[in-house]
């Protein structure tokens, strides 16, 4: 080497011989940076990834532990329970669960680490604890594809099936690579998805995949107000299948847009599309409990001819504002039991 002491260049190393998959080489590189240099932490981090790469996950757990002793890092945490997921069940160290939890209790703003919390429970088959951080994952991301299957698999396997059945056709149309997982015999998710963090010692605020994620999903949002407001326009003019094109739209790039929700299950209805329509509403109710959501639902489970649903709801929405006019009504048409 022309510097031997430029220490940066060896990281540049590491970087290249890492994304060649030598992955030997990349941690014999890392492991030249002296232990005085300002680097060195930035250095041992990278060896702990390289270690992981080789599947040495003892000296990689090692590593990352040591990190972390000294100055904690949700990158640190992070990569320590990718660790544990790859080891054997039992393997010294602690649960994937507690590390991925900690990562998050320092960074509450980075979707992979609930990603990775609900990846991990899927895998501990604690399925309702996987839809919950799945859930977030997919709040902080909304275009993460993997995120929305398994949770629509999770979902399946509650018995959510309309629910669930929406977020794997969403995650579909996201990415065309989930569809192959469809017919995997050894099951719909496989393993090996958990993600590592590459950047350690960095802001949440500042890193470059959350400002491209700010972006895009400030993009996203701006246009599903737009195909909202469209759809909104389109159901009060009664073009029910315009509007219904629009608020989907509206619905795939926010997936959790109350109102869209609310606007497809009440044009639904009105077009006798009566479970399409609980569907919807359902989903409405989860992302934001409103009144009108409720007795939408209420409307619909009458029309499904559900009348002890819909008195659910209406006294739900009655508990809540008990002189609500239309809620009374809709009640006065429900036979007493």
């Amino acid at each position: 080497m022309l510097a031997p002491t430029f220490e940066r260049v060896r990281l540049a190393l590491w970087n290249v011989y890492t994304d060649q998959s030598d992955h030997q080489r990349a941690l014999a590189v890392a492991k030249q940076v002296p232990a005085t240099h300002r680097l060195s932490r930035q250095a041992r981090f990278l060896s702990g990834l390289s270690l992981i790469n080789l599947a040495q996950y003892q000296e990689a757990f090692d590593v990352l532990m040591e990190l972390n002793r000294s100055a904690p890092d949700p990158a640190l945490l992070n990569d320590l329970g990718v660790v544990q997921l790859r080891r054997p069940a039992g393997a010294p160290g602690g649960r994937a669960v507690s590390y991925f939890g900690d990562a998050i209790a320092i960074d509450s703003s980075d979707g992979d680490l609930f990603f990775n919390l609900g990846y991990a429970y899927w895998l501990e088959r604690e399925v309702a604890t996987s839809i919950g951080w799945l859930r977030e994952a997919v709040r902080r991301n909304p275009a993460d594809h993997e995120a929305h299957y398994i949770l629509g698999v999770a979902l399946q396997a509650t018995g959510s099936s309309a629910e669930g059945a929406r977020e794997k056709e969403l995650a579909k149309r996201l990415s065309s690579s989930v569809t192959a997982w469809e017919s995997r015999p050894q099951g719909p998710v496989p393993r090996g998805l958990e993600r590592l963090k590459t950047e350690v010692d960095v802001s949440a605020a500042f890193r470059l995949e959350n400002v491209i994620d700010a972006a895009m999903q400030k993009e996203q949002r701006e246009l599903a107000t737009f195909h909202l407001e469209a759809g909104r326009r389109l159901f009060q003019t009664e073009r029910d299948a315009d509007a219904i094109a629009e608020l989907r739209r509206a619905v795939y790039l926010a997936p959790y847009q109350s109102e869209a929700h609310l606007l497809l299950g009440r044009t639904y209805l009105r077009g006798g599309r009566v479970q399409e329509a609980i569907d919807a509403l359902k989903i409405s109710i989860w992302s934001e409990d409103s009144v009108p959501a409720r007795l939408a639902l209420a409307e619909a489970y009458l029309a499904a001819t559900d009348p002890a649903a819909a008195r659910a709801e209406l006294q739900t929405v009655l508990r809540r504002d008990p002189p609500n006019v239309e809620a009374r009504r809709l009640l006065d048409r429900i036979p007493p039991q």
